[in-house]
This record gives C-alpha cells, structure tokens and sequence, in this order.
C-alpha cells in the first residue's frame, strides 16, 4: 500500500511540476514576442528546431534508460553496480551529448535551411545547451530510479523561470546594447541584425534554464553523496 501511496506521490509531483512549467512558458512567449519580433522570432524558431532533433538524437531517451536499469540494480541491493551504470551513463551523456554539441556549433550552417543562414549565431548559443541536457538527463533519471520525482520535478520548474526571465532579459539587453535602441529598423539589414541578437538572447535564456536545472541536481547528488557512497560499500 504504501508503494502504491508513493506512485501516486511521485506522478502527482512530477504532474505538477509539468503543468507550472507549461504555464510560465505560456506567460513568457507573449513579451519575448515584444521584444524579438517577428523576425527575431523566426530566427529563433529555426535554430531551436535543429536543436530539438540534435537534442532528441543524443540524449532523449537517456532518463529512461538510466532509471529502468538503475533500478533494476537497486531492486537486487547491488549499489556497486548500479553506480557503475550511474557513471557509465554519464561518460555516455558527455560524449554523444558533446558531439552533438561540436556538430551544432561547427556544421550548424548545413543543418539550416540556406535562406535562414543568420539563425546561425542563435544555433551556436544553444550548442553547448545540448552536451548540458545530456548529462541532466542522466541525474533525473538517476534520481528517478531511487523512486523520488522531487528533485526531477523542482529542477523542472527551476529551469523553466531562469529560462524565461533570462530569454526576455537577454534578448532585450542584446539588442538595445548592439542597437542603442529596441525600435525596429527602417533598413532590411537593420532588421536582420536586431532579430539576430534578440534570437542569441533568447538561446542564451534556453542554456541557462538547462544549467539551472543541472547545478540544481548536482547539489541535490552532492547532499546525498554520503548516504549513496555508504551504501556502495
């Protein structure tokens, strides 16, 4: 029974934490909006989508794994191994995550589209965001598999406000520092140039949101690190 009250526990947490993080990112899409434009906001658009599949090629599905064989070891009592898998899984994560992150950054230009060349600034900001969401990956799934969604579900919200105040944040402050104002230009090149910081800044807000989540889980492994460590031996 009390198993089955845990379940419940953990998918309420993780439910929750779901649904806030939805509604800050709604809230936050209408003054990004403002502040990028149109074309800022295509621009952006363009690079988060070779993200997204660079990022769902090199580490969506390392959460479940690493909580389904976790698990299974912790369910034998075999802490050794089950922390071997821990740090396999996170040499893992920083090699395909890095060359991912190595492919955005220096072959972004081929992934783009030819006419949405100047979203190439915006892909090499979320570049190092990728080889970041892996290795996260492996701590929610390492933390999932210890049957508590609390951590996964508070660095979730966690990364979801810094990513929308610092998205908005920067991309204003990008623009108004490289355009002395947020007016739109007259001129095409003027436009171009202000969509293209307002795109960075907003890729600047994505990484950080995935960094915020990453130092979160860190310091939610170090507090446990003791306990983990006396278990292994």
């Amino acid at each position: 029974m009390s198993e089955k009250n845990g379940l419940v526990k953990n998918a309420s947490f993780l439910m929750m934490a779901t649904l806030i993080s939805r509604v800050i990112g709604l809230l936050y899409r209408s003054p990004l909006g403002v502040v990028l434009g149109t074309v800022g906001l295509g621009y952006y658009g363009y690079a988060n989508n070779v993200y997204v599949i660079l990022l769902l090629i090199s580490a969506y599905s390392i959460p479940m794994a690493v909580s389904k064989v976790v698990s299974e070891r912790l369910a034998l009592k075999q802490y050794r191994n089950a922390q071997k898998v821990f740090h396999g899984a996170l040499l893992y994560a920083m090699i395909v995550g890095g060359v991912a992150a190595l492919v955005a950054f220096f072959f972004g230009n081929y992934l783009l589209p030819v006419n949405q060349q100047q979203a190439l600034l915006a892909l090499r900001m979320l570049a190092p965001t990728i080889f970041f969401s892996a290795i996260l990956g492996v701590m929610r799934g390492y933390f999932q598999a210890h049957s508590t969604m609390m951590p996964t579900s508070i660095s979730q919200i966690l990364e979801q406000i810094a990513n929308a105040v610092v998205s908005v944040g920067a991309a204003y402050l990008l623009i108004q520092m490289f355009m002395g104002t947020m007016e739109v230009p007259a001129d095409q090149a003027g436009q171009v140039m202000r969509a293209t910081y307002g795109a960075v800044g907003s890729a600047l807000g994505t990484g950080v949101g995935v960094l915020v989540a990453l130092l979160f889980m860190a310091g939610v492994y170090a507090l446990n690190r003791g306990m983990i460590l006396r278990r292994v031996q």
